[in-house]
């Protein structure tokens, strides 16, 4: 769980005022796409929170996450045609449709576990795209245009208008996965991902919570998929049930974290990021291609995300070995899994470009970093030694990089890398450092 003691509505006003200055940045930059590739990240975000309701909590994997999207995203058109309606009302029936959708299908699958369950959901969305694809009335398979305006009082453009919603979309979810999770609703959630049988011999209503879940779930997904109408203009059946969002939606809490409520925010905001940084720099196609490879380094290496491995690290240097330079570890590990997975993205477009040498160095570089971040938050003997030795050949392979392209900007970013890797090598040979991986084990564990 989260290690913070905020109040909810005190958490609540910090989420909204988080959120009010990411709006008023964007307004500031003045760049429009910024609002486009903001909206489909905060997008993701609560398509990830939501999963992580039912596949993080209780441990029920979801595959049909794009049937409860397209849902939302079908209401709006559906209402679009027969009685137009504002969006925010809009939102509040997409998530009542999902929702009782949602409760409908946890209470004919949730019987089922494991595998057998996962492929019931993704059941459920295949025959919601058929369903949809032979109605006609919401464009069946021709799909159906919704035209938006281009302006909204007050606000101005209409995009950001839809970035603001889906701002408060985020807020919301965030605000709903938290107060789960500190309340005796997520300990139930809780005792039916670490032993159902034992939870039901408990006397814990498992079926009453499992539908709890697969609700709110599901309403979340369906409110996520409202205005995606408007943001596209063009909605047809391979974009509202399309395969990204099912991926996304199980890929970014894994990598992010599943068992805390910023575990989905962390891997949502990342790979959503590198999304759009690729179908910028690359193409749109190979973003899947990145969350598999991220996803299956992830598996291997943090099988309780990102979140779970900072956590892990806390947890043994806190409150007896926690220092100053064990902080400075902490900010240098996230640096190095930031910028090892933005590493990946630049090999390959690199790769795909006319300098592929420059990609495989990047891709080598990435991969040190992402190792070395790992080798630091790993408070175990050989811990020091792989992130020193990731460090040490990250600076010869940097520098070659460096040579091989010789422009201003990656020039930058490269040396940056350079020092970066010598401080935290030295770092890892200062005593306080030393101290915090000689831990006796017993003691590791008596700590975490």
């Amino acid at each position: 769980m989260s290690g913070s003691t905020l109040r909810m509505p005190l958490f609540t006003l910090i989420a909204l005022g988080a959120g009010l200055v990411i709006y008023l940045i964007g307004k500031l930059i003045a760049i429009d796409y910024l609002f486009f590739a903001g909206y489909t990240v905060l997008q993701f975000v609560v398509l990830a929170t939501a999963w992580n309701i039912l596949g993080g909590y209780c441990g029920y994997v979801n595959f049909g996450s794009a049937g409860f999207f397209a849902l939302g995203a079908y209401t709006t058109v559906f209402f679009h045609k027969s009685y137009p309606l504002p969006i925010p009302v809009l939102i509040v029936l997409g998530g009542i449709v999902a929702g009782l959708v949602g409760l409908g299908t946890g209470y004919l699958t949730l019987r089922l576990r494991g595998v057998y369950f996962a492929i019931a959901t993704l059941a459920l969305a295949i025959v919601l795209q058929t369903l949809v694809i032979n109605w006609d009335y919401v464009g069946g398979s021709r799909g159906a245009y919704v035209i938006r305006p281009q302006t909204v009082p007050v606000i101005g453009s209409y995009i950001e208008y839809l970035f603001l919603l889906m701002l408060m979309l985020t807020v919301l979810a965030l605000c709903v996965a938290r107060a789960i999770e500190r309340s005796q609703l997520g300990f139930g959630f809780a005792t039916i991902r670490d032993d159902e049988i034992a939870a039901e011999a408990s006397g814990v209503p498992t079926l009453r919570l499992k539908l709890i879940a697969t609700t709110l779930s599901g309403a979340l997904m369906g409110m996520a998929g409202v205005p995606f109408p408007y943001y596209i203009g063009y909605l047809e059946p391979a974009s509202a049930f399309g395969l990204a969002y099912a991926v996304n939606a199980i890929a970014m809490p894994m990598i992010g974290g599943t068992t805390s409520w910023i575990g989905p925010l962390v891997g949502a905001i990342l790979l959503g990021t590198l999304q759009q940084v690729a179908s910028v720099t690359i193409s749109s196609a190979v973003n899947l291609l990145i969350v598999g490879i991220l996803l299956v380094v992830f598996v291997i290496i943090a099988p309780n995300g990102i979140v779970g491995l900072a956590q892990e690290f806390l947890r043994a240097a806190t409150p007896k070995h926690m220092t100053s330079r064990s902080l400075v570890v902490l900010l240098i590990a996230g640096y190095g899994i930031v910028a090892g997975m933005f590493g990946v993205v630049f090999s390959l477009s690199a790769v795909m470009s006319d300098t592929p040498a420059v990609g495989v160095f990047a891709l080598v570089v990435a991969v040190l970093l992402i190792a070395a971040a790992y080798g630091l938050l790993k408070l175990q003997s050989w811990g020091p030694l792989l992130a020193t030795i990731s460090f040490a050949l990250s600076i010869p392979v940097g520098i070659v990089q460096f040579w091989a392209d010789r422009t201003i900007g990656p020039g930058i970013l490269h040396g940056g890398a350079v020092v970066i890797a010598v401080a935290a090598i030295v770092l890892l040979q200062t005593a306080g450092v030393k101290s915090l991986y000689q831990m006796p084990l017993g003691e590791q564990r008596a700590t975490s």
